[in-house]
């Protein structure tokens, strides 16, 4: 019989993202981790950890910071994962730069400053093609609105400092699979590459003509691709 497998979304996101995707996946048992409910990364263990039943296998979907959550979880719980799958997300730690980047987006963030239907917050997360796409753009404008600058700066918080993964996952025996966006400006496809050429047991694959935001942008390939991953 086929696994359940456990989805995450990203920093600021809510399963809004994973819906293209679900329309397209056959799954055995679907289940979601609502990491916008967490205010912390103990927490966000915590509600992944909720979600998986004493003795059973899981596989383990996440995207973006879902991705760097989901692979925390199975380093600490290899008997309970079937699969790690990372999308668009690096399982290498933050460097400095991105420190100092987040670092003043929570000073931004605290005055009050976050408008997540800008032109240049949709520029960073969509690619060109999908920029006026309601169901790309829209979507993550949407989410950003819904959601709210309290629960970017929670999520920020609770992932900085973000580890380095990678020396712990070439220890595990379970496969894992990173999947790139080719034109993501966020995790760019030439660090996950790398990442996943470092790791014995990964394997990686680039989704084409898609930004950060792949899941809403080509769900026809990611729910290909997870499809082989899970059955």
């Amino acid at each position: 019989m086929s696994l359940p497998t456990l989805f995450l979304p990203g920093t600021l996101c809510d399963e809004r993202v994973w819906l293209p995707v679900w329309q397209k996946l056959q799954v055995h048992q679907r289940r979601y981790v609502p990491l916008q409910w967490a205010s912390s990364m103990d927490e966000m263990l915590a509600l992944t950890t909720d979600r998986v039943l004493a003795g059973e296998k899981v596989h383990l979907a996440g995207f973006s910071m879902g991705g760097y959550i989901a692979a925390r979880w199975a380093i600490d719980n290899p008997d309970s994962v079937a699969s790690l799958t990372m999308i668009a997300s690096s399982p290498y730690g933050l460097t400095a730069e991105e420190e100092k980047r987040r670092a003043q987006l929570r000073t931004m963030l605290k005055k009050g400053s976050f408008k997540p239907d800008s032109p240049a917050y949709i520029t960073r997360f969509v690619h060109p093609d999908h920029q006026n796409n309601p169901d790309v753009a829209g979507v993550v404008q949407d989410m950003g609105k819904d959601l709210g600058a309290a629960t970017l700066l929670a999520h920020t918080q609770a992932t900085t400092p973000r580890p380095a993964l990678t020396d712990k996952l070439k220890a595990c025996s379970f496969p894992v699979h990173i999947i790139a966006a080719a034109d993501d400006q966020v995790v760019t496809a030439g660090v996950l590459k790398d990442a996943a050429e470092t790791i014995p047991s990964a394997s990686y694959t680039s989704v084409p003509c898609a930004g950060h935001m792949c899941l809403l942008e080509q769900p026809d390939t990611v729910s290909r691709i997870l499809q082989s991953i899970v059955d």
